[in-house]
């Protein structure tokens, strides 16, 4: 899967993969991150209102997306002014304490993570294929600080009935992925089957959504 699949899913507005409203595992274990006014890393955030929501709560916001057209529209969508600045890597977005970067999530530098203490991925890690999840893991563990937490909503499923995007990506994959630096707690699964038609119109027959957390294990 390459850069050009997800660009061209946003300009023919097929983003079956983003909400109107936050999530709601975000709402209901936001405060297990122990984020204050530190900054919360979102990886492929899109237009994610899930932003708008973090930086409401008081915490810094710091995204990445590949696709300009997502990132111009949530700041348009929102009312804000956005500052562009195209003096590093890739360009950056921001307004009113939230920074988007539009570009490859692995263009960013350590430096970009020094204010970074927790990251929220909704969506992320399940829109990767495999070979990809290692490297994305790998790109986190490293780049994250020591004190830091994930907050991970991802998908389980049968990956024979649906070649994804999402991925099926079960927990003992994330523990495999992130073990050696983050332990894993569940904090919650239901059934998310209902909620997902255009899945369901695709021939998937069980579906279980799940958030979990990470803590690094120097904590």
């Amino acid at each position: 899967m390459d850069h050009d699949f997800w660009i061209e899913r946003w300009s023919r507005d097929e983003i079956g993969f983003h909400m109107d409203e936050r999530h709601e595992f975000l709402h209901q274990y936001y405060h297990r991150l122990h984020v204050g006014p530190e900054t919360v890393f979102v990886p492929l955030c899109g237009k994610s209102p899930d932003l708008l929501w973090l930086r409401q709560q008081g915490a810094k916001v710091l995204g990445v997306e590949l696709s300009e057209l997502a990132v111009r529209a949530f700041f348009a969508e929102n009312g804000l002014d956005a500052e562009i600045d195209e003096s590093g890597a890739i360009p950056r977005f921001h307004s009113a304490g939230v920074t988007l970067f539009q570009g490859d999530l692995f263009q960013l530098s350590p430096d970009d993570f020094r204010h970074v203490r927790a990251v929220y991925d909704r969506g992320s890690l399940v829109a990767l294929p495999p070979p990809m999840r290692r490297e994305y893991a790998d790109f986190l563990c490293r780049s994250l600080p020591i004190d830091s937490r994930i907050l991970m909503v991802g998908y389980d499923y049968d990956q024979a009935e649906l070649p994804g995007p999402p991925f099926a990506v079960p927990l003992p994959e994330i523990e495999q992925l992130f073990g050696m630096t983050f332990q894993l707690e569940l904090l919650a699964q239901h059934d998310a089957l209902p909620s997902h038609h255009l899945l369901r119109q695709r021939g998937l027959s069980r579906l279980i959504e799940y958030a979990c957390l990470l803590t690094h294990r120097s904590t």
